[in-house]
């Protein structure tokens, strides 16, 4: 009868210990530090359809959307280069024809080595310098924060034109 209450306190102890050497919650759900982009016409968040996006230079398939309908999308930076470009295809109307509207966007960075955890690892953080674009079908971009880490939160507004009117 006496070992009863070490039994329970051993058992009890063993499980905290489990439960705490199996949680992850150490790390954000988003592994890579990427910029969020979220579409915005007429300062309301919306949804572009028919948008086509693909990164300048990059090697391999640089196709991150094709022909989709999206009201936010990851822009994945190279920290091997201080600058990544990405081409922004939209279909408009201009005097009753279908047009194809090109856009570049451009982001210029500075990559940070950051050593997250032993869980989660190492990354880089991109501390942003300046964003540009042509303005076809984009009327602005916003930046939002200057530092980009994996924490999930929107760091751009591309300010689209209603190519409708």
């Amino acid at each position: 009868m006496n070992r009863l209450p070490h039994l329970i306190l051993a058992l009890t102890l063993a499980l905290t210990l489990i439960g705490t050497a199996c949680n992850d919650d150490s790390c954000f759900e988003n592994g890579s530090s990427l910029p969020l982009a979220q579409c915005y016409m007429d300062d309301e968040q919306v949804t572009i359809s028919g948008l086509t996006i693909m990164g300048i230079g990059a090697p391999g398939d640089s196709l991150l959307v094709d022909s989709s309908a999206i009201k936010e999308v990851y822009l994945p930076l190279r920290a091997s280069v201080n600058s990544t470009s990405f081409v922004l295809k939209r279909w408009g109307i201009l005097d009753i024809e279908k047009v194809e509207f090109l856009d570049t966007l451009t982001i210029d960075y500075e990559a940070i080595e950051f050593f997250h955890s032993a869980e989660c690892g190492a990354m880089y953080n991109f501390n942003i310098k300046r964003v540009t674009c042509t303005d076809n079908a984009i009327d602005s971009v916003t930046l939002l924060t200057t530092l980009i880490t994996n924490a999930i939160a929107p760091s751009l507004r591309i300010h689209f034109t209603n190519l409708s009117q």
